[in-house]
C-alpha cells in the first residue's frame, strides 16, 4: 500500500512538473513567436495592442500606412475605433486618402521603450511613415527621475495584461501570476473563462477600455502637479536627462526615415493642465506652488527646439494650440479625474494629425482636409525666445554654447 502511494505521489509530481514546464514554455514561445512576426501578418490581438485589425507585414496596395508609437496617450483608453489612430484614419478616408495608422502604443513606456519599439517593428513591418506620440506631461520627467524601467521589453505591459484592451475579452494566453505555479494560474484562468464567461465586466463606461482608470482626487491633483513640471522654468535643469532622451529618439527617427526613405514625425500631446488654467490653479493650491510659475507652452517649445537641433528632418506637430482652443470654448476633452483623452479628445487629436498628414505627407488639396473645426488650425501665441533659451541652457541642450531657439529655424515654427 505504501509503495502504491509513493508511486502515485511520484507520478503526480511528474505530471505537475511536466504541466508546469509546458505552461512556462507556452509563456515563452507565445511571446517570442508573436513578437518575431515571421509570418505574413502580425497578430496584434495576440500581443494585446489597442488595434483590432489584421496587419500584413507588406504594404497594402492603395493604402498609406503609418506606424504610431508612444505610451498610453498613443495607445488610448478607448476602444480602437475611437482612438487618435481611428479618428485620423476616418478623417483621411473622408478626404479621399485611404490611410491606416497602426497603433503600437504601450502603456507604462517612455523614450527608451519608444526607441526599442521603433527598431523592432519598423524592421518587421513595411510602412509609409513613422510617428511617435510624446506626452509632454510625463515623458521628460519619467526619464529624468528614472521612473521608467529602460530594460522593459517591447510590449511587456500589454502582453502581460489578462484582458484584451480592444474588446474586454479574457486572454487565456496571459493568466495573472497569482499562485507561484503557472500550471495553477492557467487552470484557474480556464475555469474562470468557462464558468464566468469570456468577457470581463470592467465597470468602464463605453467606449472606454479596461485601461480607463479615474484617480482619487488627491492623487489626481498630485499627478497634475507632476505633469506641470516640464512647464516650470525653474526646474529645466532637473529634466536634462529627459530632454537628452528626446534628442536620442529624434535621431533614431531621422535615421530610420533616411534608411527607409519615408517621412517621420513627433506629435506632442499636452497634459490637461496645459489646456485648463483652472486645473493648474487647483493643483498649485493643493501642492503649495505658485500659479505664475507654470507656462503651458514651455514644454512643447522645449521639445520642438531639442528636436530641431538633434533631428531637423523629423517634423514636429504640437497639439497644445488645438487643445487650448477647444478647452477654452468649453469642450470636455478628458473624463473627470482621468489623465487620458476621452472620445472628443482623441477625435480632436486625430483630426489635427489627419490635417498634418494630408497636407505634409499626402499632398492633399487644402479643400479636402478636415477643417470644419476652427481649433484644428489654432496657433500658439507669439514665441518669446528668452524663456526657451534659458531652459535649454539650464537643461544642457545647447549647440556649441549657443541657445537653440535663436539658431534653429525649425524651432521657431509654432
Amino acid at each position: 500500500m505504501r509503495k502504491a502511494c509513493c508511486i502515485l505521489a511520484v507520478t503526480a509530481c511528474v505530471f505537475v512538473a511536466a504541466g508546469e514546464m509546458v505552461c512556462r514554455l507556452i509563456d515563452a514561445l507565445g511571446d517570442s513567436q508573436a513578437l518575431a512576426a515571421e509570418g505574413e501578418a502580425v497578430d496584434l490581438a495576440a500581443l494585446n495592442y489597442n488595434d483590432d485589425k489584421p496587419l500584413p507585414r507588406r504594404r497594402t496596395p492603395g493604402e498609406f500606412r503609418i506606424l504610431t508609437f508612444g505610451d498610453s496617450y498613443c495607445c488610448g483608453t478607448v476602444k480602437p475605433q475611437y482612438t487618435l489612430q481611428g479618428a485620423a484614419s476616418r478623417s483621411l478616408a473622408e478626404a479621399g486618402a485611404r490611410t491606416r495608422l497602426v497603433n503600437f502604443g504601450e502603456p507604462g513606456s517612455s523614450f527608451a521603450h519608444y526607441r526599442k519599439a521603433l527598431a523592432h517593428w519598423s524592421g518587421r513591418v513595411e510602412a509609409d511613415g513613422l510617428l511617435v506620440v510624446v506626452f509632454l506631461g510625463n515623458d521628460p520627467q519619467e526619464t529624468a527621475w528614472e521612473a521608467a524601467d529602460p530594460d522593459q521589453p517591447v510590449n511587456a505591459v500589454l502582453r502581460a495584461c489578462p484582458v484584451s484592451v480592444a474588446n474586454d475579452r479574457k486572454r487565456l494566453t496571459a493568466p495573472p501570476h497569482r499562485f507561484g505555479l503557472r500550471l495553477i494560474d492557467y487552470t484557474t484562468a480556464l475555469a474562470d473563462f468557462v464558468l464566468a464567461g469570456a468577457y470581463v465586466e470592467t465597470g468602464a463606461p463605453e467606449p472606454f477600455s479596461p485601461l480607463y482608470a479615474p484617480l482619487p482626487p488627491e492623487r489626481y491633483l498630485r499627478q497634475t502637479a507632476n505633469f506641470a513640471v516640464a512647464g516650470e522654468a525653474a526646474r529645466c535643469g532637473e529634466l536634462s536627462k529627459g530632454w537628452q532622451a528626446l534628442a536620442e529618439l529624434g535621431r533614431d527617427l531621422q535615421r530610420l526615415g533616411r534608411q527607409r526613405r519615408i517621412p517621420t514625425a513627433v506629435v506632442l500631446a499636452p497634459p490637461e493642465v496645459a489646456a485648463r488654467p483652472g486645473l493648474w490653479r487647483e493643483a498649485a493650491a493643493f501642492s503649495g506652488g505658485q500659479t505664475e510659475r507654470y507656462d503651458p507652452w514651455l514644454a512643447g517649445r522645449m521639445a520642438r527646439a531639442v528636436l530641431g537641433q538633434a533631428a531637423p528632418e523629423v517634423a514636429v506637430l504640437d497639439l497644445t494650440p488645438a487643445f487650448v482652443c477647444a478647452a477654452g470654448r468649453g469642450d470636455m476633452l478628458y473624463p473627470p479625474r482621468e489623465i487620458h483623452w476621452n472620445v472628443a479628445g482623441n477625435r480632436l487629436a486625430g483630426e489635427v494629425v489627419a490635417r498634418f498628414v494630408g497636407r505634409q505627407w499626402l499632398g492633399l488639396p487644402e479643400a479636402a482636409l478636415p477643417g470644419g473645426d476652427a481649433c484644428l488650425a489654432a496657433a500658439a501665441p507669439p514665441l518669446d525666445e528668452a524663456p526657451v533659451n534659458a531652459c535649454l541652457l539650464a537643461a544642457g541642450q545647447v549647440d556649441g554654447g549657443k541657445a537653440l531657439a535663436a539658431n534653429c529655424p525649425a524651432c521657431r515654427v509654432q
